[in-house]
């Protein structure tokens, strides 16, 4: 039951800040060109100060010894690499390819796996999540604006390719995070700070544009990749992962903390980036929606296997 409670905790704030902008949109409070504006914002400002933030705070030499991390890196480009294959075969809308792979390889690791890991392995576990996080969202959102660029325009040239996935905001943000992260001075608290309270902003923000946006018509419609992407984001994938780092010999915490990389919800970042970024913004939404809700379930049921199998 505590594992139960742990999941729903987990999500009830996303399903808050979602039912929030249905609510605001349904009484007029909102109208659908403030949220696009409003979206705009949140990509082009919020977003980049993650970018930013994340690598600025990144302490390299703590790869050193953190094979699960170095597993979690391949892995990742593995099935990003997988499903730049598959998802063609049974998409055939650029609009769509890009948001539906990812959809399944890009996880809420953030809200999700810290405080996840923290429940079942305590300190230790946070440690190990933080350090987990802070190299792989990174890879999620480089490797989501190059999939995203690569299906915006149909055939592009690798040079306009390259230039446009420079000039995007994330990666900007990403850029200036390594410089800093390299230089011998420190920024001072006056702007950390205030950086760490526009990260803060930006998850309720875009889930709040989410609910605004959403239509429950467009769900029925989308029921088919819907299926198919949460379905290997939540139980495919994860079942993968955890039978390869069980034959290698992980355990414990190690293994847990891969494991949520893999099988929590689909990024909630990935509504914005869609939208930004002429992607199918309303599946994209509703990928993060329903793989949200479903997840209370999916990842008590996980813990429960996991704790059986005396893999955590």
């Amino acid at each position: 039951m505590e594992n139960l409670i742990i999941a729903t905790n987990a999500v009830i704030p996303f399903i808050v800040y979602i039912l929030l902008g249905v609510i605001s949109r349904r009484i007029g409070l909102v109208q659908e060109k403030f949220l696009k504006e409003l979206n705009g914002v949140v990509f082009n400002v919020f977003f980049p100060f993650i970018m930013f933030n994340n690598l600025y705070d990144v302490d390299f030499t703590e790869l050193k010894g953190a094979g699960y991390v170095g597993f979690a890196f391949a892995a990742t480009l593995v099935v990003i690499f997988a499903v730049f294959f598959i998802v063609p075969l049974f998409e055939k809308e650029n609009s769509r390819r890009g948001v539906i792979m990812q959809a399944i390889f890009r996880s809420n690791s953030v809200l999700f796996a810290i405080p996840l890991t923290e429940s079942v392995f305590g300190k230790e576990g946070v440690v190990m999540a933080s350090i987990m996080v802070a190299f792989i969202v990174p890879l999620y959102n480089i490797t989501s604006v190059a999939i995203l660029e690569y299906f915006r325009g149909g055939s592009v040239s690798p040079n306009v390719l390259v230039k446009n996935i420079l000039k995007n905001p994330l990666i900007i943000g990403a850029i200036a995070g390594i410089v800093f992260n390299m230089l011998p001075l420190k920024m001072p608290g006056c702007l950390t700070g205030p950086i760490s309270q526009l990260c803060n902003m930006a998850t309720p923000l875009s889930l709040f544009v989410l609910g605004g946006t959403l239509k429950a018509s467009d769900m029925k419609k989308n029921a088919k990749p819907i299926a198919i992407g949460t379905g290997l984001k939540l139980l495919v994938i994860p079942s993968i992962i955890v039978t390869i780092m069980s034959m290698i010999g992980f355990r414990g915490a190690q293994l847990f903390v891969v494991f949520c990389m893999f099988a929590t919800p689909v990024a909630a970042a990935s509504y914005p980036m869609a939208q930004s970024m002429d992607g199918d913004a309303d599946l994209a939404g509703e990928y993060v929606v329903v793989s949200t809700i479903l997840s209370i379930f999916t990842i008590f049921v996980w813990i429960l296997v996991l704790k059986g199998s005396s893999l955590i």
